[in-house]
């Protein structure tokens, strides 16, 4: 899945990371100021 927002999702992925600890893959594709994009996987 792709999350393309204009600020970086912080406390989000902190929850994600908690919730699905390794089987969740998240990977900035862009990062700068008013354009965040990060793709979101799982891990098998």
């Amino acid at each position: 899945m792709r999350f393309c927002n204009d600020h970086d999702p912080l406390p989000l992925l902190a929850q994600l990371q908690a919730r699905y600890g390794e089987s969740l893959s998240i990977q900035y594709k862009q990062r700068e100021p008013g354009a965040i994009v990060i793709d979101f996987a799982v891990v098998a």
